[in-house]
């Protein structure tokens, strides 16, 4: 009985594998590109070579970002406290909501400088952004605006 209770507490838990097998794995540049195909896979869509969302998983932020890409994002800061975001120069409407000097200009703002990611989650967190501070971010990273380094 007590090898069986030992066995028990030694087994990791499913998320506990998950967690660790996503750390194992994550690359040290993170792309709008990586996160769609695992938002794809995660759909069972495989690799489209589009952004899909179809409703099937909870979304972020009112944002049409699966929980999957915000889980990325969060994983990839989890294992490099360091990494940094820069701007990608893609064309894009986003960030064009919010009042000028308001909270969510003053998160896009931040996000747009780029620079530590650590640092932008914390000035999104104090103003307010859902997902500890991770939604603004995971929502440009999902758009192309930005891109996500460990370098």
């Amino acid at each position: 009985m007590q090898n069986a209770q030992q066995k028990v507490q030694t087994t990791p838990t499913k998320a506990a594998t998950i967690k660790a097998t996503v750390a194992a794995t994550m690359p040290t540049t993170l792309t709008q590109a990586d996160m769609v195909a695992a938002a794809n896979a995660a759909h069972g869509h495989g690799p489209l070579p589009t952004a899909y969302h179809g409703g099937n998983t909870p979304c972020l932020s009112k944002t049409q970002v699966p929980t999957v890409a915000a889980n990325m994002v969060r994983a990839f800061l989890a294992k490099y406290p360091g990494a940094t975001v820069k701007a990608t120069g893609v064309a894009t409407t986003w960030g064009s909501r919010g009042k000028p000097g308001g909270k969510r200009a003053t998160i896009v703002a931040a996000i747009l400088a780029g620079g530590s990611l650590a640092k932008i989650v914390a000035i999104a967190k104090a103003n307010g952004a859902s997902f500890a501070g991770l939604a603004d971010v995971v929502a440009a990273g999902w758009q192309g605006v930005v891109t996500f380094s460990h370098k």
